[in-house]
């Protein structure tokens, strides 16, 4: 009896020895499995959840950003056989440009890029720009009459005036300057008129450039380049650099007469720039009247003639490139004589230091620009920079600064000219440092 109860026993401990054991490795696995999910797993999975449907938000479609800066051109209503345009770099060099496509390494393309759409717009504008003054847009049947004072801000600001109630402030806006062409000074050319030596040796220098009174504190003068080809960057230079900065416009720009007669009627004197063979010719070719080392004198006279005659209303020139062409003596002597022989000033970028000792052997009243602003067009270089003309202008009475119409060369510019004065400087025009 006592051996069947002991059999009997042993297999019902068993089980529940067993059951246990069981129970406590299935709460080990599970304590195991949960630890790893917290140090392996995904945490978004680990512990409670809600899952939120949250309304999805679609902005505006954004105007396509590219790197071009430029309208695109139709450079046959213009008679000439182009199909690119130049732009200039980075690092002061020049290459070509072929509309549609962006311009290599251009800089802060997503602070300056605008659709094509809106540069033909922008262009279409500038060749019969429509001023509607403040009080007439204010007072426009579809703007609802309202009552109460506003003031209008301009991107530099100037002496207020008011039109119809309204107070208008204009910006640092010039004088205006005479209107082009001036009587006495102007032959016809090739494609329009060209400059010459009036009675009484009266040039276009004369005519043209910026009347400007010595004062005898330093003078620091600055030209802002490239100018016409993108309407918006341009109409901002005219608008918002002060009128003593001097304006250069590639001769190539679309409805360029009105964009020069807008920079003058803001007060701007204004350059037209000739472009000259680079060492990396024909790889960079600045455009088909482009001054050649290999091209005969009197080619080089037709193209230079061409140039001279895309518009009026310019004092002077100044090299577009020229790295080579500045090499040859013989060419570019003979370009300064002709420039001499039109009354016309030149005025040198700085790159190519033979075209000013070329200027001065022929006599013809030059400048050369001491530095190039914005080679790294970066605010704090374009600062100091502008802070290196200033110290020059302190030293020795002047000093010559020469820019690209980029977005941060004309914020620079202005922000830095509003406190001029205060440090004992005057702003220049060009032609005022002309010797």
């Amino acid at each position: 009896m006592a051996a069947t109860q002991t059999l009997n026993a042993k297999p019902l401990a068993i089980g529940l020895k067993h059951t246990g054991l069981s129970l406590a490795t299935l709460f080990l696995a599970l304590g195991l499995s949960a630890g790893a999910i917290q140090v392996l797993g995904n945490e978004a999975d680990a512990g409670p959840s809600a899952i939120l449907e949250v309304p999805r938000y679609n902005p505006a479609t954004a105007k396509p950003a590219t790197a071009s800066m430029e309208p695109k051109i139709d450079l046959a209503t213009q008679g000439m056989a182009m199909g690119w345009l130049p732009w200039r770099l980075p690092d002061g060099a020049m290459t070509p440009w072929l509309p549609g496509t962006p311009p290599p390494k251009s800089p802060s393309a997503a602070d300056q890029a605008i659709s094509e759409a809106e540069a033909m717009r922008l262009a279409t504008e500038a060749k019969s720009p429509t001023v509607t003054g403040a009080a007439t847009a204010a007072s426009a049947a579809q703007i609802p009459t309202v009552s109460g004072t506003a003031r209008i801000l301009a991107p530099s600001f100037g002496t207020p005036s008011t039109e119809g109630g309204v107070q208008v402030y204009r910006g640092q806006v010039g004088a205006p300057l005479t209107q082009a062409p001036a009587a006495g000074v102007h032959q016809q050319g090739p494609g329009g008129l060209l400059p010459i030596i009036g009675t009484g040796n009266r040039t276009v220098f004369d005519v043209y450039r910026k009347p400007f009174s010595d004062t005898g504190r330093p003078k620091v003068a600055l030209v802002v380049g490239g100018l016409g080809l993108n309407a918006r960057i341009t109409q901002r230079a005219i608008d918002e650099l002060p009128a003593e900065v001097t304006l250069s416009f590639v001769p190539y720009a679309e409805n360029l007469q009105g964009w020069i007669n807008k920079a003058r009627a803001n007060g701007h004197e204004v350059l037209i720039e000739i472009p000259m063979e680079p060492f990396d010719y024909p790889e960079n070719d600045p455009g088909p009247h482009t001054l050649l080392t290999t091209a005969s004198a009197d080619e080089n006279q037709r193209r230079l003639e061409f140039l001279l005659s895309r518009a009026s209303g310019y004092f002077g020139v100044t090299n577009y490139l020229g790295g080579k062409f500045a090499t040859s003596n013989e060419s570019s002597s003979a370009l300064m004589r002709q420039l001499r022989s039109r009354g016309v000033a030149f005025i040198a970028d700085g790159s190519a230091s033979q075209l000013d000792a070329a200027a001065s052997t022929a006599g013809l009243r030059n400048a050369q620009a001491d530095r190039l602003i914005d080679q790294r067009p970066s605010s704090d270089d374009i600062a100091a920079q502008l802070g290196a003309l200033e110290a020059m202008a302190t030293q020795r009475g002047a000093a010559l600064g020469f820019g690209v119409a980029y977005s941060v060369t004309i914020d620079q510019i202005a922000r830095w000219a509003k406190d001029a004065a205060r440090r004992g400087l005057i702003l220049a025009p060009a032609s005022a440092v002309t010797s």
